[in-house]
């Protein structure tokens, strides 16, 4: 039978696949977008590829560095555990940060060609979405904090 440790582990593995895999294919998408207006035209080039590879790298990155700081926050007490995991913070902020401006870099790119009219239209459905986003995180946010305590409960 297995046990949590393993089946963690194997989850983590897909989330950190799913996540690298997706992020690949939206920079590789956005690359590969052209034009928008009147129609919407995508070009496949090594470019394309190389995007999709940043993308993934980048992500893949993001989660090793994340996981390694919750992690070590458990072994913090060992010998020089408080500045590694300092160092650590700071890449995790500095590659979310590098992250963030790289995707909206690339959604502003993708949308160069687009008239004012409807730019404006774009940009107030993109704040909706996010919004609609930021809330649905939060309510699985909310529900993992539940079922981490309920299982805390019933150990």
């Amino acid at each position: 039978m297995k046990d949590a440790t393993t089946d963690d582990g194997g989850l983590l593995r897909l989330i950190q696949f799913s996540s690298a895999f997706s992020l690949g294919l939206m920079a590789a998408f956005l690359y590969s977008v052209k034009q928008v207006t009147p129609e919407l035209r995508c070009e496949l080039s090594a470019g394309t590829g190389i995007a999709f590879i940043a993308g993934a790298v980048f992500s893949r990155v993001f989660f090793r560095i994340a996981l390694k700081l919750e992690d070590s926050g458990a072994r913090s007490i060992e010998a020089g555990g408080v500045f590694r995991r300092r160092v650590r913070r700071r890449s995790f902020l500095a590659l979310s940060v590098v992250l963030s401006l790289a995707t909206a870099g690339a959604f502003a790119f993708a949308l160069r060609g687009v008239e004012d009219d409807k730019l404006m239209e774009i940009v107030q459905g993109t704040v909706i979405a996010l919004f609609a986003l930021a809330g649905v995180g939060a309510l699985l946010w909310r529900v993992a904090r539940f079922l981490e305590k309920d299982s805390k409960r019933n150990s």
